[in-house]
């Protein structure tokens, strides 16, 4: 077997479904379909970090996202891309328990270096071309871990974060946004490949959030979206989110970082 598929199996052969433990891992998605992925607490290889798994595969494990940003499907432009049967091509078990055929096809990225991420899922169909997605399954997302966020926001003035957006992700560089916060008002807006204006940033407890109605997505065509994100990391350093849309194949997920 390929030392990177025995990585993958070993990442993803699972230690079951023990309780998860409680952690200041947040996260969206834009749906929840019976057999469709499911984003939050880790429960495998270590517990309450950012992650994510397949309803109904590997024993309804969460892995560490971490763990599924293999170097070997990661493209210069920093996107991770892969499918379950690919894995399988790759050397992955194809069968049984650990069957990895129905993981769906992945694509996501990390906001900079923080344990952030966000991306887009979708079911994989069974026969022909490996990577071929099952109509009706688009759903995007986003997991992190907030750390003291709340308790270190920069409210001097406002904070611009350079964002990127995944939708349909078929190659090439993830179009740009530019995202400014104003943490002292609660006022947020976007230009570029995502604009609104007059988003909303609140904080409850130890969650920062953002919502913002009337969004466009220029590189998916979508209009009148509404957005759900969250900041996460000390000082605000990160955010992520994703935007709904009447027709689910133009949601988007996005994220980013503090512009420099």
């Amino acid at each position: 077997m390929h030392q990177v598929a025995r990585k993958i199996v070993l990442g993803l052969a699972i230690a079951g479904t023990a309780g998860i433990a409680h952690a200041e891992v947040l996260s969206g998605q834009s749906f929840t379909d019976p057999g469709g992925i499911r984003v939050g607490s880790s429960t495998f290889p270590v517990r309450s970090k950012p992650g994510a798994g397949v309803d109904g595969q590997l024993r309804n494990a969460i892995a560490a996202t971490s763990h599924f940003a293999n170097a070997r499907y990661k493209a210069d432009t920093g996107v991770y891309h892969f499918s379950g049967r690919k894995l399988v091509e790759d050397g992955a078990p194809g069968s049984g328990v650990r069957d990895h055929s129905k993981l769906g096809v992945w694509s996501f990225a990390q906001a900079g270096n923080l344990d952030v991420w966000f991306g887009e899922w979708s079911a994989e169909v069974p026969t022909g071309a490996t990577g071929s997605k099952t109509p009706g399954t688009h759903t995007v997302w986003y997991v992190g871990e907030n750390n003291d966020v709340a308790a270190t926001l920069p409210l001097a003035e406002p904070v611009r974060y350079t964002i990127r957006s995944i939708n349909n992700y078929t190659g090439g560089a993830l179009p740009v946004s530019t995202l400014t916060a104003n943490f002292s008002t609660g006022v947020a807006s976007a230009s570029g490949d995502i604009g609104f204006r007059e988003g909303a940033i609140r904080t409850v407890g130890k969650d920062v959030r953002l919502a913002a109605s009337g969004v466009s997505v220029a590189s998916s065509g979508g209009s009148g979206g509404n957005l759900d994100g969250r900041f996460f990391g000390t000082g605000a350093a990160g955010v992520a989110g994703i935007v709904k849309f009447a027709d689910r194949n133009r949601d988007t997920a996005f994220g980013g970082i503090k512009a420099h």
